[in-house]
């Protein structure tokens, strides 16, 4: 079994449960152990995620102080109370989508039945013991090591590997190769894709004061275009051998792979597809049912390299001055961008 072990942050929940813990007694909390518990309820793998957890436990633990009163004052300072408070406050926190308070307001809860009584006294102390809990896991959590530099290396890697496909793929237009590594390839690019999927998202998610959704938006583009090329693949593998018309294809192909890269708009290579088009369009028509069904494939390829195109024509239309000023930087010149 291989297991990944997130170092940094057992790291944290160990310092951050002595810290909550160390600071509640500081402070002469009662049940101070809880707010170590807490702080490691509070310690999740992103800053967003952190802080999103830590506002629906204060949310929740606001609803579980109205109903703690009315749950003891029926049952009493008895087990039967605790059950009665669960039976009402797990289907509010349902409704509200706030269950990540439902443990840490119940351990809380469970405090008022020890000491018999909903004081101002006691609700001081749990409070007090979420504040600090929660406070510090927070704090710990400020720290998350950047994925930028390593989300722009697997840009590089996954885009030189698109230029690869590319090429293979213009190759065994023209029988220059028999395509065995064509599969391969596209299974290589999803798994790259799906790695840098998920470093995106974890860099969005832990930058709070800047927006970094684009990384995101580009490995979710890449997975767009892998998916028209797996279709390309496709239709290549019914044939093993094209009429000469596809010399134009395999042009287009190696053209694509040469400009393929982060800041090309797409639009001199629509372009050079439309006067792809247009010769096809122009051949005579084909004498035999085989030619027939070969050039019918060689169209259907052109059609889903120019849904791959626009794909990318769109992406670049869809962004933004300020985006385009912070990620392609002075990368991107008038005549690419148009």
């Amino acid at each position: 079994m291989n297991v990944r072990f997130n170092r940094l942050k057992m790291v944290k929940i160990a310092g951050g449960c002595f810290l909550a813990m160390t600071i509640a007694e500081g402070l002469g909390l009662r049940y101070g152990a809880s707010a170590g518990v807490i702080a490691l309820l509070s310690i999740h793998d992103t800053k967003r995620e952190t802080i999103r957890a830590m506002a629906k436990r204060l949310g929740a633990f606001g609803i579980a102080l109205a109903l703690a009163p009315v749950c003891f004052g029926l049952a009493g300072y008895t087990p039967l109370a605790i059950g009665l408070f669960l039976l009402l406050f797990a289907p509010v926190c349902a409704l509200l989508q706030i269950q990540e308070g439902l443990s840490v307001s119940t351990v809380l809860m469970t405090h008022f039945l020890t000491e018999g009584a909903v004081s101002p006294e006691t609700v001081v102390n749990e409070a007090l013991l979420l504040a600090v809990g929660a406070g510090v896991g927070v704090g710990m959590n400020l720290y998350i090591p950047g994925k930028r530099e390593w989300i722009r290396n697997q840009q590089h890697r996954i885009e030189e590997q698109f230029r690869a496909l590319l090429l293979e793929m213009a190759a065994y237009l023209q029988g220059e190769t028999r395509g065995e590594g064509i599969a391969e390839r596209v299974g290589k690019l999803g798994n790259m894709l799906d790695e840098g999927e998920a470093a995106a998202y974890r860099d969005m998610e832990n930058n709070l004061l800047s927006e970094t959704e684009y990384y995101l938006r580009y490995m979710v583009l890449r997975k767009t275009q892998l998916a028209v090329l797996a279709r390309i693949s496709d239709h290549l593998r019914r044939r093993e051998a094209f009429p000469g018309q596809a010399k134009w294809l395999s042009g287009l192909m190696r053209s694509v792979s040469r400009s393929f890269h982060e800041y090309n708009n797409a639009l001199g290579l629509l372009e050079e597809l439309a006067g792809v088009k247009g010769e096809l369009e122009r051949e005579a028509l084909p004498a035999t049912r085989e030619e027939f069904e070969a050039r019918a494939i060689l169209f259907q390829v052109l059609l889903e390299l120019e849904e791959f195109l626009l794909i990318k024509r769109e992406f670049v239309t869809e962004m933004t001055a300020e985006e385009i000023g912070e990620f392609w930087n002075n990368n991107v010149s008038s005549r690419d961008y148009g």
